[in-house]
């Protein structure tokens, strides 16, 4: 978020924020592309672009920076995860 930004300093550069969060590696198959170590999908029904993490059993978190919207899940959830899409989709339709 904020693109490198925290509390008017620079930490990351923003460079490197847009090319890792931004697809580098189309799967042509999934529920989402991936970035330098983020996932890349759009969400909602204006497909805002959005980058995540994505840990084990249902560990995420959720960046949309057109809303400057971030979320967090945190479960122990052993199901599809095509249950958290439905969740952001939710989320982001939601926001706007």
């Amino acid at each position: 978020m904020n693109k490198g930004v925290w509390k008017g300093e620079q930490i990351i550069s923003s460079e490197w924020i847009e090319q890792s969060t931004t697809l580098q590696f189309d799967r042509s198959s999934g529920s989402a592309d991936y970035g330098y170590q983020w996932w890349v999908r759009t969400f909602g029904d204006q497909n805002y672009p959005a980058y995540f993490a994505q840990g084990h059993f249902g560990q995420y978190i959720f960046v949309v920076p057109d809303l400057e919207l971030v979320v967090a899940f945190t479960s122990n959830y052993e199901g599809s995860t095509s249950i958290y899409w439905q969740y952001m989709n939710q989320i982001v339709n939601a926001c706007q």
